[in-house]
């Protein structure tokens, strides 16, 4: 594929402007950026970016080589539907980020069978920490697919999985910021309800929960032997940690997931 790449987002929102800045920031980027979005006033600081605005979708599908659909899955029909009325001229790559759409419901979609790579990034993408994970249908080729993957590695860290496992890893990592969050703010509130208050205490939480994290990725341990070693025998660690187990927060996050997962499928049901 020749250099640069046309490529176009579909909605300005979050993952858009995270994508976006990314690449913006990256100096060996193949691409050359536009951007079509309903609400023109959230292009604007793109545009002064030296990224192309258009005035509507299907300009910005006539355009790009590469085309992110970065709506929600209840846009999708709305925004494909023209699409494939207006009709894909040439050849172009989709990539779809909204949770529980198949590519093949992206290529019905279209009325023709496209490549499609689909894609589940998380917020931290905004932060250049995001994990994103890719699969792709049999249209899309092995190069079509190292750029796909360009897109989502300028923000952070990028996995291949089959498509089947697409619904699952979006409870693994999609939403799980999420749940971090709650876990955050539970220990903030108790922290400051048994009288610690320092201005630095959510920071000190938040620099715990990185370092922790941190551990794991640099130690060669898995978790479990990370939580033996903090946990002395009779030790206020030990004590905490039977609480978690005896209110059975594994199995308390292990339904949370289930629940994702099956909210994704419920999602892309409509579109079969």
């Amino acid at each position: 594929m020749n250099h640069p790449i046309r490529l176009a987002f579909i909605g300005a929102g979050n993952m858009s402007s995270a994508m976006i800045g990314g690449l913006l920031a990256c100096p060996d980027s193949p691409f050359v950026l536009g951007l079509s979005s309903r609400t023109k006033e959230k292009c604007t600081p793109f545009a002064a970016r030296g990224v192309t605005v258009f005035d509507d979708n299907l300009a910005a599908l006539d355009w790009a080589d590469f085309l992110v659909l970065a709506v929600k899955p209840q846009q999708y029909a709305d925004v494909l539907t023209p699409m494939a009325e207006h009709g894909v001229h040439g050849h172009k790559v989709f990539v779809s980020i909204a949770a529980g759409i198949s590519t093949s419901a992206v290529s019905t979609m279209l009325g023709a069978n496209v490549p499609v790579v689909r894609a589940m990034p998380n917020t931290p993408m905004l932060l250049g920490l995001g994990s994103t994970a890719v699969s792709r249908n049999s249209a899309v080729t092995d190069e079509e697919y190292a750029l796909a993957q360009k897109i989502f590695s300028a923000s952070g860290l990028v996995m291949d999985l089959p498509e089947d496992k697409m619904n699952a890893v979006i409870a693994a990592t999609g939403s799980s910021p999420a749940y971090l969050y709650l876990i955050i703010k539970a220990i903030y509130d108790e922290a400051r309800a048994q009288g610690v208050d320092a201005p630095t205490l959510l920071d000190g939480i938040c620099q715990m929960t990185a370092g922790a994290a941190q551990m794991i990725r640099d130690s060669g341990d898995d978790p479990d032997t990370l939580i033996r070693r903090v946990c002395s025998p009779g030790g206020t660690t030990e004590r905490a940690m039977q609480v978690l187990y005896d209110k059975d927060l594994p199995g308390i996050l292990a339904r949370a997931m289930r629940a994702c997962t099956a909210r994704a499928e419920e999602l892309g049901a409509k579109y079969k």
